[in-house]
């Protein structure tokens, strides 16, 4: 099994907070399509998975969702505890888990965000981690996933390839971490089952949600 939270524990220890709380201002009562999606179809109480640095947990709760949130990375947890300060908001939980085996109950979730993380994961991994925030999502509920575009940077970055094409970096701030390019038949290749019922396409980033 990949460990995964050897690299995003190093990754988050060396963020810059600064930066990253300017870059988090943008997010607070952020106006988006899926955001609306997910206001049209009754959506309330969601989890972030992977949460990161908080940038979607803050994203939903300041449009009065309510929050779970989660992340491999103990760094990750507590960076995005002290950046939601600034914004007098409290998501209902924040906790470190393993998206492959989150340990929330059967049905917990009206919805479910993954923002940049199956992506970030071999596919056999990308399709269990699929299943799991499946399984926690309630019937008819809704999972936002996104898939970050492969850029030229991306690609030059020296790489190695394991046999499914998930890309493994080998040097600098990269070194460990696993990159898997999706473009259009790639993601309905691995939602193959799932209902799609929406999906853009943007500058850097492919966004699809899936109904249960």
């Amino acid at each position: 099994m990949t460990d995964y939270s050897k690299f995003w524990d190093k990754s988050w220890e060396c963020e810059d907070i600064k930066e990253l709380e300017k870059y988090l201002d943008g997010y607070y009562k952020l106006e988006s399509k899926e955001i609306d999606v997910f206001k049209e179809n009754g959506v309330n109480y969601i989890c972030d998975a992977a949460c990161g640095f908080g940038a979607y947990t803050l994203a939903f709760l300041s449009n009065g969702f309510n929050v779970k949130a989660f992340d491999i990375s103990p760094r990750s947890i507590e960076i995005t505890k002290n950046l939601l300060k600034k914004y007098d908001l409290n998501a209902k939980d924040l906790s470190v888990r393993d998206i492959l085996k989150t340990g929330y109950n059967n049905h917990e979730f009206d919805g479910i965000i993954a923002h940049a993380v199956i992506d970030h994961l071999t596919v056999e991994d990308a399709k269990k981690a699929i299943n799991e925030l499946s399984r926690i999502t309630k019937k008819n509920g809704l999972i936002m996933l996104s898939f970050d575009k492969a850029s030229d940077d991306d690609l030059e970055e020296p790489h190695d390839i394991l046999e499914d094409g998930t890309m493994v970096y080998k040097n600098g701030n990269l070194k460990g971490m696993l990159f898997h390019p999706y473009d259009d038949i790639k993601i309905k290749e691995l939602l193959n089952g799932y209902n799609i019922i929406y999906q853009a396409e943007k500058k850097r980033e492919i966004v699809v949600i899936i109904r249960k």
